[in-house]
């Protein structure tokens, strides 16, 4: 659960991709293939993981050819199948922990995370992708059958259409190919992993492939009580029709069970938990009769990819996602009370703990949650040239639904009062009613046409300039549509082979949050708002296998917040001024040098309000935004020894640093900055081509004890404990 209101996720957004992408074979020439819509990043593999894609279609609408990474007009970032394995990343959070632009906005432990790229709330709604289609985001999509995860950050309203600021995340799943290889994994808190990857190509010209991706987990996790366990079954199967016709298919599916951890609240709405006092290990209220949550999710999508005369393409796709649960938890939230109702801290406010750390425990049931993000799309993609000048051109159509549907026998009943630095007090399980079928909480529906025209010219420069006319009807507008030109232009320079200059502008609209249940207005939806950008930047690319990148943006959005109106009785939701992000990007990608593969970024982020008509909240740093992060992570490969072979032993060092965040509007409740240490190695006897490999890794190496985020849901403020120190250990085999 993520907040008192009962959970209710509008997509009104148009979907952010339909956009269909997907990865093509990575043994298909690119002339032979059609890329993606989408900004995701498509990476041919090799052998060496050098940490960094090679090829990619980043921030264009183009399907004709690909655009290398260090020539796209937008900033992206990539964590590679290699990246993934080395850090044991099994969830979300674990990926974009090596993106400074990114952070966790309320992410517990045993419950699916929401992110901030640049200091904006990922919409889950439309924010996440698999292969360049929309899934629903209220779901731990599993990692054991992806190749890599790819970060936008910034606008990208073409692509994107209507939905949240910041960027979008898109996994990509691994192609068909001959493998076979198997992991066992563990921590020292007696975590089992399994996984087994096994892939096929048929036919005399290798024409058509499969492959399976099955893994099984038992989670001992370091919070008390929140033990539980993962199946992951998922396949993938590619088929070349003919020369000019090709089909590329993917499913998954993930059975979950495991308990929720709720974050704490500011004391009295005024000051921070004694973290001195906390244990990591808490369950706060803990109730042994307390259910698990109860995830079941699967995504599937394919794509067909069609050669036309005249150098024309098709691409025709089609995805959906399914998203069930079961929400559980005891939640620890606001005020306490005593058996008459009356406040234990009258002079607080209710939705903050009291002074002396008291709450209320709730016990909160939302059986049968279930959200479905249905998708469709067509696009063509050619070539004109008119002398020394080339147009590449797309345009195209996209389909999208989205569905919620929640059972009204929603429970949230007080059970008593607790303290967040007491032992937890048994209280006796009251008895319901069994949960009556669901019903539509919402209904969104967003079509869009799109034409983009990508102009290629002398001096090496090129122009874009795209739009997108989006469409949206949503159930809880009483099915109003509101139609909207999204447009978006963009250029680069490349004075050097190894040098791009490139510069973007962008409009987004998104649809109004939902006001937090404490305010006159409860629960009601504010107007779509836009968001504007502009950015510039720069990437370096010295050798193939290093790019190093630099970019400085500026976001304008309104800002959103509950203002005191004594004429409206109280407290109000609304959008009042706005709040500018100014940034700066910094990140480091691939083969530094030939001991060594580097994974580094930085990014000093300038978030204020503005014009607020509250003057405490004006020119104060945003909520849980950093105003700078920096994060890198390496691979040393050592030197010859007399017991090792030549670079077969690796270590694997990471440091990540996070300036403090603000709790409160005002910036008077902050949390302190961190450092983190991690430290890992890995052992590869006959080194990439080896069969064989041992890796083991040590997050938060020290043990520190921090507030990882102060995360904001439907208005309230949460702050959140970071993991202690975590040992894995591994070892793969290929068979």
């Amino acid at each position: 659960m993520k907040s008192v209101a009962p959970h209710r996720y509008l997509s009104n957004i148009l979907m952010i991709c339909m956009l269909t992408g997907s990865v093509g074979l990575a043994q298909t020439p690119a002339s032979d293939k059609i890329q993606p819509v989408t900004t995701t990043v498509l990476v041919q593999g090799h052998v060496s993981d050098d940490y960094l894609p090679t090829t990619s279609t980043v921030g264009s609408l183009d399907i004709f050819d690909t655009l290398p990474l260090a020539e796209s007009p937008l900033s992206a970032s990539v964590v590679t199948r290699n990246l993934l394995t080395d850090q044991f990343a099994r969830v979300l959070s674990d990926v974009v922990k090596n993106d400074a632009s990114i952070g966790e906005d309320y992410a517990p432990v045993g419950y699916y995370g929401d992110f901030q790229i640049r200091g904006f709330t990922l919409d889950l709604a439309t924010g996440l992708q698999i292969n360049g289609q929309v899934i629903a985001g209220e779901q731990d999509v599993p990692l054991e059958n992806k190749e890599r995860v790819e970060l936008l950050k910034g606008i990208a309203g073409v692509e994107s259409g209507v939905t949240s600021a910041g960027g979008l995340i898109n996994y990509v799943t691994k192609r068909p190919a001959l493998v076979q290889s198997a992991e066992l994994a563990t921590d020292h808190r007696g975590t089992a992993f399994a996984a087994v990857d096994l892939g096929r190509l048929f036919g005399a010209r290798k024409q058509a492939g499969a492959r399976i991706n099955l893994a099984a987990e038992s989670i001992q996790s370091y919070v008390q009580s929140t033990h539980g366990w993962r199946g992951v079954g998922a396949a993938s199967a590619d088929w070349r029709l003919t020369d000019k016709a090709s089909l590329k298919s993917d499913f998954e599916f993930q059975h979950k069970r495991q308990r929720s951890v709720a974050g704490y609240q500011l004391l009295g709405g005024t000051a921070l938990p004694d973290i001195k006092r906390l244990h990591t290990s808490t369950m706060l209220a803990d109730q042994p009769w307390s259910k698990p949550n109860i995830f079941d999710t699967f995504n599937a999508g394919s794509r067909l990819d069609l050669d036309l005369p005249a150098a024309w393409k098709l691409s025709l796709s089609g995805s959906y996602s399914h998203s069930l649960i079961d929400d559980n938890v005891i939640y620890p939230y606001g005020a306490a009370y005593d058996e008459a109702g009356n406040s234990l801290c009258p002079d607080s406010p209710y939705y903050f703990y009291c002074p002396d750390g008291s709450y209320q425990a709730y016990d909160y049931r939302s059986p049968l949650e279930l959200r479905i993000d249905a998708t469709g799309q067509a696009i063509a993609a050619g070539r004109l040239k008119t002398g020394k000048i080339t147009h590449n051109l797309v345009f195209g159509g996209s389909l999208f639904d989205r569905l919620v549907e929640l059972s009204p026998t929603i429970i949230y009943d007080p059970i008593g009062p607790e303290n967040i630095y007491q032992p937890n007090i048994i209280y006796t399980e009251k008895s319901y009613q069994a949960p009556g079928p669901s019903i539509a909480a919402d209904f969104n529906r967003q079509s869009s046409a799109i034409l983009q025209d990508r102009i290629e010219l002398p001096f090496h420069i090129r122009l874009t300039a795209a739009t997108r006319y989006a469409s949206v009807a949503d159930f809880n507008f009483n099915g109003h549509k509101k139609g909207v030109w999204l447009p978006q232009f963009a250029a680069t320079w490349s004075p050097l082979a190894t040098l791009t200059a490139y510069a973007n502008s962008s409009v987004l609209l998104s649809l109004g949050p939902q006001a937090p249940f404490w305010v006159v207005n409860a629960s009601s939806y504010l107007a779509p708002f836009h968001t504007r950008q502009t950015e510039l930047g720069i990437k370096f690319q010295p050798g193939s296998r290093l790019l190093l990148t630099a970019s400085a943006y500026r976001m304008r959005a309104p800002f959103f917040y509950p203002k005191q109106d004594d004429s409206a009785g109280g407290l109000v939701f609304l959008s009042q001024g706005h709040e500018t992000h100014r940034g700066i990007e910094l990140s480091a990608q691939g083969k530094a040098a030939p001991w060594l593969r580097l994974s580094a970024s930085a990014a000093a982020i300038l978030a204020q309000g503005s014009n607020t008509g509250t003057p405490a909240y004006d020119s104060k740093q945003v909520i849980n935004v950093p105003e700078f992060k920096l994060t890198t992570f390496a691979d040393i490969a050592l030197p010859h020894t007399r017991f090792l072979g030549t670079r077969d032993l690796h270590l694997l060092p990471g440091y990540t640093f996070s300036g403090s965040k603000q709790a409160t509007r005002d910036d008077s409740v902050s949390v302190p900055c961190y450092h983190l240490f991690s430290l890992g190695a890995r052992y590869a006897p006959g080194g990439e081509e080896g069969r064989v490999s041992f890796r083991i890794f040590a997050d938060n190496l020290f043990n520190r004890r921090y507030w990882k985020d102060t995360g904001a849901s439907y208005g309230d403020t949460f702050v959140h404990l970071g993991a202690p120190a975590t040992v894995r250990a591994s070892a793969s085999y290929r068979f």
